[in-house]
């Protein structure tokens, strides 16, 4: 599909959330730059040179019917990016389950590690034998669990896979000395196997015209042979801007040009984060990721968060009921990164957390992979995804300006009271990580929405529900989005309202996460139209909802204002099954 080439002009709000995520990426890089210079190089320069905009835009299926039609498909790979290295295996599948032959060619393999390679995709030595034999650590150094699905791929569609690297990696002497090894490993493969699709996972700057892909061209020329290719890169910064001031953040492939490709998996932010936290393991001498202290990473995305909304974290005193109040910049969180679910217990015990409450801390943390307490003022990451953590950022932000941390997080609240404050909490969560990654949309990547509608068969399948439960959510859901759009009209709220409200722990806190995402959602959607503006989102921010009603009043009078017409409620569903006793947390 071609861009439109009059498309509509972006909101002074649509302008001003591109350059905070500009400003955020800016200062990043440049704490990158003062430890890892190799941008500057010729060799990098020119691949940012030939990349640097967007022919129009395209789709996935296009994608996959031009890669089919190749021989060569050149995937390239951020390599610090766990998203780019999971895009390569999916193409992968995609391509493997089309072609009579597939072969894979692998950067972070050398050439003359093949034996070792063979040996690892047949079975006859083990994934820590293998990892072993080739100096992984010592020669790659990125995270192995990242990596580790491209071999499971080649195996699971019997894709051979074959090294194409040479030494020394260090630098950029030799780099266009290993452009031309790996073009002779893969012309060399392609006049032994003349009908196999071949896929080279390589970084991303080997791909530019004159370097990796002109090579293998002469190479094969040489051989009287001549293969169509393809090149697929991934999140490339300056054509992401250019999407993202046209208000098309959501656009997942584009086309460079014939053949050419560029696919979105994460935001630039993210993207050189991903990086740092790299950087940061080399540099401690960690033999993995889990390891790394994340401090830095979630506290620049309270800054980046604080920033939006103006708050000096210097000069802000937080609201205390005792009176007084510390500096914001004095109680950032503590941050947990890599901690098992049994040190998490112990430590929770330690603050008088009841197992029920444990039980609900280390569920979010394994569903979510990150969870802010409030009560202790901590956040936990299980596993790193900046979207959540950049989720529980917020999360802090709202309930520190709010002066609702410590012991002054509020413990007992009416029903109805802790519902609406818990959907507005994750509202205001949901919209913080948008601007960490706006690319981020609720209806894209909740069940709820996906499986709409679906047979019983499918739902059970792909979601934790009961078909029964599956419906009898999305029916409170639209529900309460009739009721929200046209409430001055009801005379008392709907029965099945106030039994969702009233629900147990369970069923009221999915309830309040898909009220509050699409709200969130909602939000951000206003701030970029100009409905919303940022001295309004930061007053949203502050918003204490201690008075009994505030919290739904609140609540009723964004959705007014902010929200698109509600969907048809289905029919109510028969007989849910039950969901086991107690009270929401919110």
């Amino acid at each position: 599909m071609a861009m439109d080439p009059h498309p509509p002009s972006p909101s002074p709000q649509g302008r001003e959330a591109v350059a905070f995520q500009k400003a955020a990426v800016a200062r990043l890089k440049r704490e990158i730059v003062g430890v890892d210079r190799n941008n500057r190089r010729r060799y990098i320069r020119e691949f940012h040179d030939e990349f640097r905009s967007f022919l129009a835009v395209s789709s996935r299926d296009d994608l996959i019917i031009d890669c089919y039609k190749a021989d060569i498909i050149y995937l390239g790979d951020y390599h610090a990016l766990p998203a780019s290295q999971r895009f390569a295996s999916e193409m992968l599948a995609e391509i493997a389950t089309r072609a009579q032959e597939t072969i894979l060619c692998l950067e972070m393999v050398y050439g003359r590690d093949q034996a070792n390679l063979d040996r690892y995709m047949s079975g006859g030595i083990s994934e820590v034998e293998f990892v072993k034999a080739i100096r992984y650590q010592a020669e790659w150094g990125y995270d192995w669990a990242s990596f580790r699905p491209l071999f499971e791929t080649a195996r699971a569609h019997a894709v051979s896979v074959f090294g194409v690297d040479s030494g020394p990696r260090t630098g950029f002497r030799h780099i266009r000395q290993r452009d031309a090894y790996a073009a002779a490993r893969i012309a060399d493969l392609a006049a032994r196997h003349p009908n196999a699709r071949i896929v080279v996972v390589i970084g991303e700057s080997h791909l530019a015209r004159n370097h990796l892909p002109r090579k293998v061209t002469d190479h094969l020329k040489g051989q009287g042979l001549e293969k169509r290719g393809v090149i697929v890169l991934q999140n490339l910064e300056e054509v992401y801007w250019q999407l993202a001031e046209r208000g098309l953040e959501q656009v997942d492939v584009v086309s460079l040009g014939p053949g050419r490709y560029c696919c979105f998996n994460t935001s630039p932010l993210a993207k050189y984060e991903a990086y740092r936290r790299t950087l940061e393991v080399w540099k401690g001498e960690e033999e993995d990721e889990s390891q790394v202290d994340l401090t830095s990473t979630v506290h620049g995305m309270i800054d980046a968060i604080l920033k939006f909304l103006r708050v000096d974290k210097y000069s802000h005193r937080l609201r205390r009921r005792a009176g007084g109040g510390e500096f914001m910049v004095d109680v950032y969180p503590e941050i947990y990164s890599g901690i098992d679910e049994k040190d998490l217990r112990r430590l929770l015990k330690t603050h008088q957390f009841s197992p029920e409450e444990m039980d609900q801390v280390a569920g979010h943390l394994d569903r979510s992979g990150s969870c802010y307490i409030p009560r202790i003022n901590a956040i936990f990451i299980g596993r790193l995804n900046m979207v959540h953590a950049g989720e529980e950022a917020a999360h802090f932000v709202n309930l520190a300006l709010k002066g609702e941390i410590y012991d002054d997080a509020p413990r007992e609240m009416p029903q109805h009271d802790l519902f609406y404050s818990g959907v507005l909490e994750e509202a205001l969560g949901f919209f913080g990580s948008k601007l960490i990654d706006p690319s981020r949309n609720h209806f894209f990547e909740t069940e709820f929405y996906q499986y709409y509608r679906k047979e019983r068969a499918e739902i059970e399948a792909n979601t934790p529900y009961s078909y029964e439960d599956f419906n009898a959510i999305i029916h409170f859901i639209l529900l309460h989005k009739t009721f929200e759009q046209n409430y001055a009209r009801y005379q008392e709220v709907p029965p099945e309202i106030l039994e969702g409200i009233r629900a147990a722990p369970r069923r009221a806190n999915i309830l309040i996460h898909e009220l509050g995402y699409f709200l969130g959602q909602q939000l951000y959607d206003a701030y970029k139209a100009g409905t919303l503006d940022r001295r309004e989102i930061a007053r949203l921010f502050r918003l204490s909802f201690r008075a009994s009603g505030s919290a739904l009043q609140t609540y009723l009078d964004l959705t007014e204002r902010v929200g698109s017409p509600a969907p048809e409620a289905p029919p109510a569903p028969t007989a849910p099954s039950a969901e086991p006793g107690g009270r929401a947390q919110g």
